[in-house]
């Protein structure tokens, strides 16, 4: 079975998005996969955790302060992608004197296994987070003997 991963922007695996490397992994978590904690993108994107369950794989978002009806999920050519569009009206950006968050659009997108039910993905938001169930098909692996003949 395949398995399901965040497509990264940033860094220098992207070439090969079908694989994993653990090593490579490792290297990228210590150089570019990440912006740093001045980007922009760094304060307004939402972490992602992937965790494997027992039919496939779960998307565990932190993206507090939104209403489910704010989400639209898509798959397209492979990929899961999840889309947020708000923005702060110019009247509040105006009235603002210090700012520690800001609710903004993001857009995060993840490699789906070839094996995916694309029909049986699943999406509920509690508590500010997103949960997102990916299911995957079994794949039976048949044996046979072959008689030389």
């Amino acid at each position: 079975m395949g398995t399901l991963f965040p497509i990264r922007r940033l860094g220098r695996n992207n070439a090969n998005l079908n694989t994993f490397d653990v090593l490579t992994a490792f290297d990228d978590l210590f150089t570019m996969d990440m912006p740093s904690r001045t980007h922009r993108s760094y304060n307004t994107t939402p972490r992602a955790n992937v965790v494997k369950t027992d039919t496939g794989y779960g998307i565990e978002l932190a993206a507090p302060g939104f209403s489910r009806e704010e989400f639209v999920l898509a798959v397209e050519d492979g990929r899961l992608s999840i889309e947020l569009g708000t923005e702060d009206s110019k009247d509040y950006e105006d009235k603002i004197q210090h700012r520690e968050y800001r609710f903004q659009s993001f857009k995060r997108s993840f490699s789906l296994p070839e094996n995916t039910s694309i029909e049986g993905i699943a999406a509920r938001y509690e508590a500010g987070i997103l949960y997102v169930d990916v299911p995957v098909e079994e794949k039976y692996v048949q044996k046979r003997t072959i008689t030389v003949e």
